[in-house]
């Protein structure tokens, strides 16, 4: 028997174990390899995106950034504030045409002094005690009080019924108090004796026709020390047209101011002479006639008193028809009025005041009234033939005044509720 030797590769030959070892732990690492492989294929076959995403880096071939989906909600998003822009800009634009309508009139253009001073020829004074108008001392507000929580506007209402420049029949004061959420009203008795700015002394309705309305907010700060904001004017014609626009307010009255207002010419068309005791719901030359009636008792009031209390009466009613009305009455209503207003009152300042004011409305409803001169501090004489309200002292209507329109805005830290401190001065 023959054998056959066996050819040994001298390369395949361990030395001492190592070469073995060697081979084995290729052997491994290659396999190991081949694992990683078929997993990478794994992932490619499950995951192609994220290769994609990770190679390309959301950067398409012209290298622009690719677009990422808007989703659902950002389209949402994106939609509600195009639409408040469009709305926004809408009810601005519409604001800004109202506001246009209104007739401008700034103080410096109104400044233009009257040919010669007015002044009244009033009947039935001859039971009133004659003074000499040197003799009158007229005291003066040297503090004006103004603050940044409280708008004042001057509301007044001429009478110009022989044309031109006439006077202010009714003169009140609309205050917004923001620190005390009120509204207030607070007539001037078109009668009451004041010094005015470059002029003789006289009633204070003279002030606007001697010298526009420049003089009357001046001769109203340096009576009374209140800071005025701005004013809106209206005559007889176009308060009418107010009452009507708003549709008509409700007055109740007594069977006194029924007689009158039935049968003189207050009420100027005479198929208006329907009024009856109890609740009326009055057109606007209705409410006129109401409002200007001075010779006959209102609530224990008689002459100027019980006329400022029938103005405030018209305004209390005209605000709360207002306040009535549904939102889609009042966009319609609006047109109708702001073209019968005079006002110097710049746009920007009106947004202010009325957002200020529907504030304050919704936290309290309610309207403050006070009548100036105050109780006790006036007396009813004549002087160059007029029957005249002097305030008397001046002082005691003065603080009366400042501490109802500016309310807790006169305190300051540590200080007691007691009112304005204001000094009266020569």
């Amino acid at each position: 028997m023959s054998k056959k030797k066996k050819k040994i590769n001298k390369e395949s030959v361990p030395k001492n174990g190592q070469e073995e070892n060697e081979t084995q732990i290729a052997e491994n690492s290659k396999n190991e390899e081949n694992k990683k492989d078929e997993g990478q294929l794994e992932q490619d076959k499950t995951a192609p995106n994220d290769d994609i995403s990770n190679t390309k880096e959301d950067v398409l071939e012209d290298g622009q950034k690719e677009k990422k989906k808007i989703p659902l909600w950002g389209k949402i998003v994106i939609g509600v504030a195009i639409a408040v822009l469009v709305i926004g800009g809408g009810a601005y634009g519409i604001f800004n045409h109202l506001y246009n309508q209104m007739n401008y009139k700034s103080l410096e253009e109104d400044d233009v002094p009257a040919d010669q001073e007015y002044f009244d020829t009033d009947e039935n004074t001859a039971n009133l005690e004659e003074l000499d108008p040197n003799s009158i001392h007229l005291d003066s507000a040297e503090a004006v009080t103004s603050s940044k929580d409280v708008i004042n506007i001057l509301l007044c209402g001429e009478e110009n019924i022989g044309g031109g420049r006439g006077r202010t029949d009714s003169i009140m004061i609309a205050t917004i108090n923001s620190k005390d959420n009120q509204l207030k009203l607070t007539s001037i008795m078109r009668d009451s004796y004041v010094q005015i700015p470059g002029y003789t002394d006289n009633k204070i309705n003279a002030a606007y026709h001697n010298g526009g309305m420049k003089s009357l907010i001046e001769t109203i700060k340096q009576n009374f020390g209140i800071e005025v904001d701005g004013y809106v004017l209206v005559n007889f014609d176009s308060f009418q047209d107010i009452v009507d626009a708003v549709g008509g307010i409700d007055i109740t009255l007594d069977e006194k101011e029924v007689r009158y207002l039935n049968n003189t010419n207050y009420i100027s068309d005479r198929s208006n002479h329907t009024l009856v005791v109890g609740k009326n719901h009055m057109n606007g030359n209705q409410a006129l006639g109401f409002a200007r009636v001075r010779y006959v008792m209102r609530d224990g009031e008689y002459g100027d008193f019980a006329r400022t209390l029938r103005h405030r009466t018209v305004m209390t009613a005209l605000y709360q028809r207002v306040i009535d009305k549904s939102t889609l009455e009042l966009v319609a209503m609006i047109p109708k009025i702001v073209p019968l207003l005079t006002t110097n009152i710049k746009k920007e300042d009106l947004i202010n005041y009325i957002s200020m004011a529907v504030k304050v409305r919704d936290a309290n409803k309610k309207v403050y009234t006070l009548n100036v001169p105050v109780e006790g501090g006036y007396k009813i004489t004549r002087a160059r033939g007029m029957s005249i309200i002097l305030p008397e002292p001046l002082s005691k209507s003065v603080n009366k005044m400042q501490k109802f329109i500016y309310g807790s805005a006169l305190k300051t830290e540590g200080e007691k509720d007691e009112g304005a401190n204001i000094t009266v001065g020569q």
